[in-house]
């Protein structure tokens, strides 16, 4: 009797100090999977009027707030604060847009995930333009 409720304790302690680790578990797993579905809009830039549009995005540790300027259908300047854990080189991405004038360029490597959360905030910052055509910002 006294070894069963020994292995019961056991078991109940075990599934106590557990807990948080399947909890954090479960987070990553969530965490991926929602990186790997971001679906990124790409309005057509030209299109969009002459002004400062604001977007952000968030998935989990990673944040990103843009401001992106457009003029004359064109990008000219992005504004990033990016909040991250390792994904700094990320932060390139923003060149790269303004550069191919798309949003449809390959993530950096070694920072997809942070590189995915930029694009997503520059595409709701973009969508919010009038003019922009965007399924779902």
């Amino acid at each position: 009797m006294k070894k069963g409720i020994v292995i019961a304790l056991a078991v109940v302690v075990l599934l106590i100090v557990l807990r948080p680790f399947a909890r954090d578990y479960m987070d990553l797993i969530n965490y991926n999977r929602e990186i790997e579905s971001l679906q990124i809009e790409s309005p057509e830039i030209q299109n969009i009027g002459d002004g400062e549009y604001p977007g952000e995005y968030k998935v989990y540790a990673i944040e990103a707030r843009v401001q992106v300027r457009v003029l004359s259908g064109e990008i000219v300047s992005i504004d990033l604060e990016h909040e991250h854990e390792r994904g700094y080189n990320a932060e390139e991405i923003t060149a790269r847009v303004i550069q191919e004038q798309s949003l449809e360029i390959d993530t950096v490597t070694g920072a997809t995930h942070s590189s995915k959360v930029i694009l997503k905030a520059i595409a709701r910052a973009l969508c919010t333009s009038e003019e922009a055509v965007c399924e779902a910002p």
